[in-house]
């Protein structure tokens, strides 16, 4: 019995379930706000509420991004698995909130998971931000995913690419109320994802043939 349950005191038939539970649930499925990263930090152990889950709308939207993004090439052309993640835990580093990031699958979880990669989402950072600033955000994430000699590897952003990022969206790209171009409608309206007259392509495969260290 969930700890929850036994401090309800209503002896409900385990065969019926919970209202409560249910409406507890339905928040936890349907409502993406502040509301409800709160409501899952604190009932998640009592309720076994999962922190991360797969995410099929994360994946869609990776999927779409790198269909038509030039620059996500190396991702289609080495046929590289991405699997998609969301979080509902914080997540800093070196003091700084981290919205989203791009891991290499390495060592033994290769023996078990399907992927190269992961790519996570972390709900409680991002909760205030619209679906054209998510856009900007995966194809940021999944620029990082890049092949060496050896194999696939996570490309550090360089200096070059953190200018082309802000050139195309601002430095305030991720703030509140920020209105972004939506990338996907621009591309397939034949124009360049909301990058500035003159800004370059980040050219993962040519860093590949010309970087030597694997």
């Amino acid at each position: 019995m969930r700890l929850i349950c036994q401090k309800c005191g209503r002896k409900c038939d385990p065969d019926f379930p919970c209202e409560a539970l249910q409406s507890l649930s339905k928040v936890y499925r349907d409502l993406k706000t502040e509301s409800k990263t709160e409501i899952i930090i604190d009932l998640r152990k009592q309720l076994s509420l999962v922190d991360y889950e797969v995410a099929d709308d994360l994946r869609v939207l990776g999927e779409k991004l790198i269909s038509a993004m030039p620059e996500l090439s190396v991702i289609r052309d080495y046929e590289a698995k991405i699997g998609y993640v969301r979080s509902y835990e914080t997540k800093k580093d070196k003091g700084r909130q981290v919205n989203a990031d791009c891991r290499k699958i390495n060592g033994t979880y290769t023996a078990y998971l399907p992927f190269d990669f992961i790519v996570t989402f972390y709900e409680p950072n991002i909760y205030h931000m619209s679906d054209n600033q998510k856009k900007i955000l995966m194809l940021h994430e999944l620029r990082h995913i890049g092949i060496g000699e050896r194999g696939f590897r996570i490309e550090n952003h360089d200096v070059e690419d953190f200018r082309d990022i802000l050139d195309r969206f601002g430095i305030e790209w991720n703030g509140f109320d920020q209105e972004v171009p939506d990338i996907l409608a621009e591309v397939k309206a034949g124009g360049d994802g909301g990058r500035k007259k003159g800004t370059k392509v980040h050219n993962l495969e040519a860093k590949r043939k010309t970087n030597s260290n694997g």
